[in-house]
């Protein structure tokens, strides 16, 4: 096997990174608010999506955004700790030790039991009020109070006197025809509360799914992830391409070696594959301990030089290797794009959910929070 080396002096990290283009998130905020009209909780847990946590809040909140939703108390208090000012709702769980900080650094919190009680107690002691959004289980059946039991937990809560109201939610499965009845359910505990007087402050149901359905489901505020980010909630949307998305992210690796084959020799753990014929390789330092699917050898193609390579064997920890198809024109250093967000590349999230069967959510969420991320501006 003969091995090339770089003769050059080597300029920069090999290391993988992440771009993103925030103002491609801007655009489909605006997209996303004409078709709804009403205000916008985005959704940014699990650090955005893998975009950022809080440089894509701060980026958010310049372009006026109504609320910001969280899927960990951690992530809320470091948005906070960020100078991010406007509304937080903590839609994870909660402690009674962490009600001092939900309280002095007001976080909304998401409730559905009477641990809500741990919040007024708390607050009561400060001077002050806790802000809460009683989360009604109407199907989904995984947290919330379930909707026949609702009204005894809101009149409890409204009486409350360090306790404030800021809202009302419920999950939709995104079963189109149940998601009909669970907005009933919703409307009907919503309808006896307000009968007795109680404000619940803005309703919401609706995440990116929902904001494809019809207004009645868009309430007084709609909540949506994946679409802020250019991807749609389902192939159903994803082919109609109502809001003209555009994805945000790109994922970068470089070429770190070059190898040529010979036929009968192997690559890889348990010589998983083995060349019939010569062959050039080129290793590309990201691996899925980076977040690049596994699934995607054998299947996924990088971009090097504006031309597709194929993805062959494992992908492993922190190497993807690539059949350079004999080009001699590729060296160590040179940048491989593994996620794009040009439609046209043929490497967006969508098209590598497909040959992998990684969803779009899952690949992005996945992508190692440690890896550098780079934000652009026009």
């Amino acid at each position: 096997m003969a091995d090339e080396r770089e003769t050059n002096e080597q300029k920069g990290s090999l290391d993988p990174w992440i771009e993103v283009n925030l103002d491609h998130i801007g655009w489909n905020l605006a997209q996303i608010r004409k078709k709804v009209k009403v205000p916008v909780m985005a959704v940014v847990k699990a650090n955005a999506y893998g975009h950022g946590l809080v440089e894509v809040s701060r980026y958010l909140e310049k372009k006026g955004i109504e609320g910001l939703m969280v899927g960990k108390l951690q992530e809320a208090i470091e948005l906070r700790e960020a100078g991010v000012q406007c509304p937080v709702l903590n839609f994870g769980p909660f402690g009674k030790g962490d009600c001092e900080e939900i309280t002095k650094k007001n976080i909304t919190q998401s409730v559905y039991a009477e641990e809500a009680a741990y919040l007024d107690e708390l607050a009561s002691h400060l001077n002050s009020k806790a802000a809460v959004d009683i989360h009604v289980d109407t199907g989904m059946n995984r947290v919330g109070v379930p909707y026949e039991q609702a009204l005894p937990l809101i009149v409890k809560l409204s009486s409350l006197s360090h306790t404030k109201i800021r809202g009302i939610s419920t999950t939709l499965t995104e079963d189109k025809e149940f998601d009909q009845e669970q907005l009933r359910r919703f409307l009907d505990v919503c309808s006896s509360a307000e009968k007795k007087g109680i404000a619940l402050g803005l309703k919401h149901v609706s995440s990116s799914a929902g904001i494809f359905y019809d207004p009645p489901f868009y309430l007084d505020m709609v909540r949506p992830g994946i679409t802020l980010y250019g991807y749609y909630p389902n192939a159903e949307t994803q082919k109609e391409d109502l809001l003209a998305l555009r994805p945000a992210l790109r994922l970068f690796g470089k070429v770190i070696f070059i190898k040529d084959l010979s036929p009968g020799e192997s690559l890889s753990y348990h010589r998983a594959f083995t060349a019939t014929e010569k062959m050039r390789i080129a290793t590309v330092g990201i691996g899925y301990s980076d977040g690049y699917p596994s699934q995607l050898a054998g299947k996924g193609t990088v971009l090097i030089k504006n031309k597709k390579y194929p993805v062959i064997v494992a992908v492993t920890a922190n190497h993807a290797m690539v059949d350079l198809e004999n080009d001699p024109d590729i060296n160590i250093g040179d940048e491989a794009t593994l996620i794009d967000n040009h439609k046209n590349s043929g490497l967006t999230a969508d098209v590598l959910e497909e040959a992998s069967g990684v969803s779009s959510y899952k690949m992005l969420i996945g992508l190692n929070p440690l890896l550098p991320r780079k934000y652009f501006t026009s």
